[in-house]
């Protein structure tokens, strides 16, 4: 007789529809894990400096997670001028109270949710996680994984003048409708992970390559720093020799090691 762990059969995602914005659909693709659960479950917010992307992107990470017995949301979010700071956390927020809203009917145990982004979707999953939830509690991040994602953008917005001729503007400028000239640095402040309450964060494990050339190794350093000054759990994994987007961080180990963190801190039991 042969036994086969129900976790390694690649479920295929359903989607809904999990708010509307600007008289658009949101849509959401669900990965839950088979089996009778109920399963732990965490969002996907995809990278694509707030621009570009969607929720099927990355459709093969957000699977791999679902084998190993942690469900995935996976979701569109509003992009460009539509999504600047702060409509795009909202739609994070949104996707939260769907999956508590909703979660039961597909086997999900929503009573802890978690949060888990690359880049810009790094920064979307901290932001929503930070931010202050819904006097109910039901947009509440429990748990956050965040992958390289920008946490100090008056940090980013910085320029020398030599700097403003020669390097390229980011797109934090834009995401936060300001000019690189004379950057709105208070909204960038509230805009910015590192500069929310952090005495209440959820844990948080942050993943950073250190050949990053798009993405400071310092923005995720100083981000962990400050959660452990405010005493909150935060662990850092420095990748060796790893850049932005790098297809490292879809490897087996790093899934394993990101669905064992969730399971610890979403356990409803």
């Amino acid at each position: 007789m042969i036994f086969i762990n129900l976790w390694q059969v690649p479920p295929t995602a359903l989607t809904f529809e999990y708010a509307r914005a600007d008289e658009q659909p949101l849509l959401l693709d669900l990965y839950v894990p088979a089996g009778p659960g109920p399963y732990p479950v965490a969002l996907w917010i995809h990278g694509g400096a707030w621009f570009l992307g969607d929720r099927t992107d990355d459709a093969v990470l957000c699977a791999g997670l679902a084998g190993r017995g942690v469900a995935v949301a996976s979701i569109d979010y509003r992009l460009g001028e539509a999504g600047a700071f702060p409509a795009s956390v909202h739609d994070a927020q949104a996707a939260v109270r769907w999956l508590r809203a909703h979660g039961a009917e597909h086997r999900l145990a929503t009573g802890k949710i978690g949060s888990w982004g690359a880049s810009a979707g790094g920064h979307l999953s901290l932001m929503a996680a930070l931010s202050p939830a819904d006097p109910g509690g039901n947009d509440r991040i429990d748990a956050v994984v965040d992958c390289y994602g920008p946490t100090d953008l008056v940090a980013r917005l910085a320029r020398t003048d030599m700097e403003r001729a020669i390097v390229r503007t980011p797109p934090d400028v834009d995401y936060l409708r300001t000019d690189i000239e004379t950057p709105d640095l208070n909204r960038a402040r509230q805009a910015s992970p590192l500069y929310q309450r952090l005495d209440h964060a959820p844990p948080v494990l942050i993943m950073h390559g250190d050949r990053d050339q798009q993405m400071a190794l310092a923005q995720s350093r100083r981000l962990h720093e400050a959660l452990v000054a405010a005493g909150r759990e935060s662990h850092l994994l420095v990748l060796g020799g790893t850049g932005h987007g790098d297809p490292r961080y879809q490897s087996p180990w790093i899934l394993d090691t990101t669905a064992a963190f969730l399971k610890q801190h979403l356990d409803n039991s």
